[in-house]
């Protein structure tokens, strides 16, 4: 199945442009994402549903600035496609309902791949810098901006 043109017809990638257009929406559908996480049978593919969740959150919070739009619409539309019941197989038909969950999921992350990868590259960066300000006390010294502090009073 050719999914780019299933996604663009069906108009989930449409979807997925409302979504971020509309962060209360975009709230709701990270609800269902967490209820969804939860499910039986997900087990192949919940880290990177769990990671997309976490992408989009990242760029919605603004603490990842280096995404394309169009690559990002796509992806919230995958996961709009995902949460919603009313798919190719409905999600209360056991095992098939899935089915097609977990295709457009490994869809999703291997036709963004590149995207998805710099968000990868984004958070070793983070956790490294992090690191290595851990090894570093002196690192900071110079961010203390003492007009924040309260002022030191001695008590005879």
């Amino acid at each position: 199945m050719d999914y780019t043109k299933f996604f663009t017809k069906g108009g989930w990638a449409q979807m997925g442009r409302y979504y971020t257009m509309h962060p209360n929406k975009l709230k709701d559908l990270f609800s269902r994402a967490k209820q969804y996480a939860t499910k039986e049978g997900l087990k192949a593919v919940k880290d990177e549903f769990l990671f997309i969740c976490q992408y989009i959150r990242a760029v919605f919070t603004g603490n990842y600035k280096d995404y394309n739009v169009l690559n990002l619409t796509v992806i919230v539309g995958a996961l709009v496609y995902v949460l919603t019941p009313v798919d190719a197989l409905p999600d209360w038909m056991p095992v098939a309902g899935l089915l097609d969950d977990t295709a457009i999921l490994l869809w999703a992350t291997h036709e963004f791949a590149d995207e998805l990868d710099r968000y990868r590259f984004f958070l070793k960066r983070q956790a490294r810098e992090a690191d290595e300000q851990k090894k570093d006390p002196t690192a900071n010294i110079e961010d203390i901006d003492f007009e924040e502090l309260p002022p030191f009073q001695l008590t005879t």
